[in-house]
């Protein structure tokens, strides 16, 4: 159905992206792109999901939901190549469905997989908890992890949860099951001053100030 109603959206280009994520493993990379044509249609709907990943496509209808920055895209690279993402979950406690939002993680990991270096290393994601417990969405938190375990085509090299509050082990006891035994391993805290986050995130290769985004201290402002 893909091929038929969007055949723009399923091109030699598109296919390409799942095989670099499953670094040429055929059968994986088939598997694959056979569920994230199946969620997408899921999370977007018929009438949309087969319309380019775009503002004036399937987001059209989801401009407060992208411009409240609930997932950004640097617009540089880590040394290894891989995209950074920078997750905001205080913007959940803001008037946006949850629906939205989640085709906004959707239409912003297309917009890292734009660059041929995160579809062939990945991307790291630093992640900023919410305030208060009460305005997390363990439903909306549910959904982005299986899409990024086995849906979107990235491959997860480590999701850094950045001044973690107290209660991140209750998070984490409803996303790492979802997430599975790989990935869940690859889930890191950091806490204390600026200097004390770099020293930590220096041994994933973020140890600079200009890979430590601002809400954070760094020098890292800049998004796609």
């Amino acid at each position: 159905m893909a091929k038929e109603k969007g055949p723009d959206e399923c091109n030699d280009a598109h296919k390409l992206i799942f095989l670099r994520c499953e670094v040429f493993e055929v059968d994986r990379a088939v598997a694959r792109f056979v569920k994230y044509w199946e969620a997408r249609v899921a999370v977007f709907g018929e009438d949309k999901a087969f319309l380019p990943l775009a503002v004036d496509g399937a987001l059209k209808d989801d401009m407060e939901s992208i411009e409240v920055d609930y997932l950004q895209v640097a617009n540089k690279t880590d040394p290894d190549g891989r995209a950074i993402l920078l997750f905001d979950f205080k913007k959940e406690a803001e008037d946006l469905s949850s629906e939205s939002l989640l085709r906004v993680v959707w239409y912003q990991v297309h917009v890292a997989l734009t660059q041929e270096s995160c579809q062939k290393r990945g991307v790291v994601v630093y992640v900023s908890c919410v305030d208060r417990f009460t305005d997390w969405r363990p439903s909306l938190s549910k959904k982005i992890a299986a899409a990024a375990r086995g849906i979107l085509p990235i491959r997860l090299a480590g999701i850094h949860f950045m001044q973690p509050p107290s209660y991140i082990t209750l998070i984490l006891a409803v996303v790492r099951p979802v997430m599975g035994k790989k990935l869940r391993n690859r889930f890191y805290h950091h806490s204390g001053s600026v200097d004390d986050l770099l020293k930590s995130l220096s041994k994933f290769g973020l140890g600079d100030m200009d890979m430590l985004p601002t809400m954070f201290g760094g020098e890292l402002a800049s998004y796609l």
